[in-house]
């Protein structure tokens, strides 16, 4: 058995791999929210936005699981999309008893578009690492993340789809056409 990484006297916030990540997180979002003040969606709603986008219909608790947020504050945001025809509330194929939510044609086009902002912004972000570093990075937290959702015993809930979130390594290696990153 592997030995102890921390111990009482070692645990730091500088060197806490949950602190780093959570602080890491809050700031990205912050920059992110900062970005988005110069377009019609908030970076909150943009995230429920590309949920969708990756599901055709998915419920309220699903949404709330896959964005982190919680139920309230998710039912405001899909309030405010529903009232600017970006998303619908429908029933469920499956269980008429359900409400599923669906992203519209104009919510789509508004994701794509502002996903723009998350490509620029997470060029800006890794601007300091290499290439091989970014990589390093990616599959380092994409094994954390697998260890955490093993640890939670399969009770936490995936995310969508990282893809919608990313720009293929190649098509960051190509030249801008257009004057987007």
């Amino acid at each position: 058995m592997r030995k102890p990484y921390y111990s009482l006297e070692t645990l730091q916030p500088n060197n806490s791999v949950g602190y780093l990540l959570k602080r890491c997180g809050v700031l990205m979002t912050q920059v992110a929210e900062q970005r988005f003040q110069t377009i019609e969606i908030s970076f909150t709603q943009w995230l429920v936005l590309i949920s969708l986008a990756q599901q055709e219909h998915i419920s309220a608790t699903q949404l709330s699981a896959y964005t982190g947020h919680d139920m309230g504050a998710l039912t405001r945001v899909v309030d405010e999309l529903e009232r600017r025809g970006l998303v619908r509330r429908e029933r469920s194929n499956r269980d008429r008893r359900a409400v599923e939510i669906a992203i519209t044609p104009a919510g789509r086009r508004q994701a794509q578009e502002a996903k723009r902002l998350i490509v620029e912004l997470r060029n800006r972000l890794v601007e300091p690492f290499t290439d091989s570093e970014i990589d390093t990075l990616i599959g380092l937290l994409q094994r954390l993340l697998g260890h955490l959702q093993s640890e939670a015993g399969g009770k936490a809930q995936a995310a969508p789809s990282l893809a919608a979130l990313e720009t293929p390594r190649r098509a960051r290696r190509k030249p801008a056409h257009g004057g987007a990153a």
